[in-house]
């Protein structure tokens, strides 16, 4: 078998960069859409939208598994990925946590999200899914959960929109003021032939690799 930690990749491994791809596609068009069905009117549309609404956030929940065991089983089956020489370990911790707490709120608003339509309005959930379980429950039980699961929710949406915003300014920053390969891992096109920053350790690497 190949050791896949001899030598480390240029990029993620094309799992990994589909899976981080498709949930960004699915967490925004999510975002957008709850925002969007927040504005309509009481009826038939809203119910509707709130279909479309479940449907979505059991999917995220489910790539949010699959994308989740992949990270556990990538250091097994793939090319290892370094950091790049000269990051702080503060910018790694940061980056850590950050990918963590991510994925935490990729199954935490789901799960929340389903549980309020459920205890809301459960023919709405046996619609989008075919879950009849809060048909059983009370209506006193239900307006608990409601009350309960809408305002974690909402924070966990503030929080999400805050750990995405942190997320993409690293990415940015990474690419544009340091200018290593970090975003280009993530977006191989982008390419990683341009020059390091002044007193970088890839700069001095290159410098050193020169004078030999």
């Amino acid at each position: 078998m190949a050791d896949f930690h001899e030598k480390p990749s240029p990029h993620y491994h094309p799992i990994g960069i589909f899976f981080h791809w498709l949930m960004a596609l699915m967490v925004f068009a999510q975002l957008w859409w709850g925002w969007r069905t927040s504005f309509l009117m009481a009826g038939f549309e809203k119910a509707d939208a709130y279909v479309v609404h479940a449907q979505l956030g059991a999917a995220i929940l489910v790539v949010a598994f699959l994308r989740l065991g992949w990270r556990i089983i990538a250091p097994f089956v793939a090319p290892k990925l370094e950091a790049p020489e000269d990051l702080p370990g503060w910018q790694r911790l940061a980056a850590e946590v950050t990918h963590w707490l991510l994925y935490a709120l990729m199954i935490a608003l789901p799960v929340s999200g389903l549980i309020m339509i459920g205890s809301t309005a459960p023919e709405t959930l046996e619609r989008a899914l075919g879950v009849t379980a809060f048909r059983d429950v009370d209506f006193t039980t239900r307006a608990q959960l409601e009350h309960f699961m809408e305002r974690a929710h909402f924070v966990m949406i503030w929080g999400m929109i805050g750990l995405l915003a942190l997320h993409i300014g690293a990415a940015l920053k990474h690419h544009f003021v340091d200018r290593d390969d970090v975003l280009a891992r993530m977006i191989p096109w982008l390419g990683r032939d341009r020059p390091a920053p002044e007193g970088s350790a890839a700069r001095k690497a290159n410098a050193a690799k020169a004078a030999r």
